[in-house]
């Protein structure tokens, strides 16, 4: 059967206007809000041609939206209740829901079961998601914590005078700490095709770790030092012994309660680097957030170092090395003298 050669809509009414506004501007799901659209548009005088190119659908679609409206008004643009499902939950089941999924956040079958034993309505894991999104609720990895360690007073202190350090005119605040890098390498986070999978080749080999050990300024530059094995109090203490010749001005070094950062070998060089400049403070323990270079370490391993960089250690060494020349100075400790050669 041929097409008509003109398929219009006529809007009889403003209260018949103003529905369709709202369908337009205010419906939550996108497609009704197209078909209300689509009949603004086609009685001010598009026709289906121009709907079909500014809708993205096909002839058919558009003209259906058309012959829906003039047969059976506005309502006939909303879609009907699809059968064999449970209602959509109201208001109050909503409310239970989210209840529940706050209650067991890792725990989406029993959220599903729970919601049944309470209200007696089904509803499948992607309804689940749709709704948990809702609640400005994402689905995402747990975040391991020593906070409930630490000494709630202390650390707020230990803020509280580093924000006094940091306003102090004439005195040079920097952040230290060391981050291992071996060829047991890093799983990064990343957008993928759906269904493929990206490898990240590594070795595994053990005993080749790289030891950054890094200051880093307020302005974002660092000055760090790679060390090819295990880091010791003797190590940290030629670091700093190094670092020391670099100030001009007073600096306070910013360090964790690290074991090489209180032994007594460590605490013994303290009165030698303050003559020259160089004073310590050591923040609470178990709060890493004080220290600002652990954000540095965190983002190169996970955001900064490619995946292919953990296959060989010369790799990794290599791409370390550039990633952190970006951001200042490094200098190769003797153990990896070899590899600058």
């Amino acid at each position: 059967m041929a097409r008509p050669a003109i398929l219009f809509a006529e809007i009889k009414s403003e209260q018949q206007r103003d529905r369709l506004v709202e369908l337009w501007k205010q419906h939550p799901n996108h497609y009704t809000r197209m078909r209300g659209h689509a009949i603004i548009l086609c009685d001010a005088g598009y026709n289906v041609s121009q709907l079909v190119d500014i809708f993205g659908v096909d002839r058919d679609t558009a003209a259906s939206w058309i012959s829906r409206f003039n047969q059976g008004g506005v309502d006939a643009l909303f879609d009907d209740d699809r059968p064999g499902g449970p209602r959509k939950l109201v208001e109050q089941e909503q409310r239970i829901l989210e209840d529940l999924l706050r209650e067991y956040p890792s725990h989406p079958a029993k959220v599903i079961a729970k919601l049944k034993e309470k209200t007696g309505k089904s509803i499948s894991r992607k309804s689940l998601s749709r709704y948990a999104k809702r609640f400005n609720l994402s689905w995402k990895r747990f975040r391991r914590s020593l906070r409930q360690k630490r000494d709630e007073r202390a650390f707020r202190l230990a803020q509280a005078e580093l924000a006094e350090l940091l306003e102090e005119l004439g005195l040079n605040v920097v952040y230290f700490d060391e981050a291992g890098f071996s060829l047991k390498g890093v799983v990064p986070y990343g957008w993928l095709p759906v269904g493929e999978r990206t490898d990240v080749p590594v070795t595994g080999a053990h005993g080749s770790t790289v030891q950054a050990m890094g200051f880093e300024h307020q302005d974002g530059t660092t000055q760090t030092y790679l060390h090819k094995g295990y880091v010791n109090t003797q190590t940290v203490i030629d670091v700093f012994d190094d670092f020391c010749e670099t100030i001009d001005q007073t600096t306070v070094v910013i360090l964790d309660n690290a074991s090489c950062h209180t032994s007594k070998t460590f605490r013994a060089s303290v009165e030698r680097w303050a003559e020259r400049g160089l004073l310590v403070y050591n923040i609470p323990p178990y709060s890493p957030e004080l220290n600002a270079i652990e954000r540095l370490w965190k983002k190169l391993k996970y955001q900064l170092m490619p995946a292919n960089a953990w296959e060989r250690f010369k790799t990794m060494l290599d791409t370390l090395t550039s990633k952190l020349a970006e951001l200042g100075e490094v200098t190769y400790m003797l153990s990896l003298h070899h590899y600058a050669e």
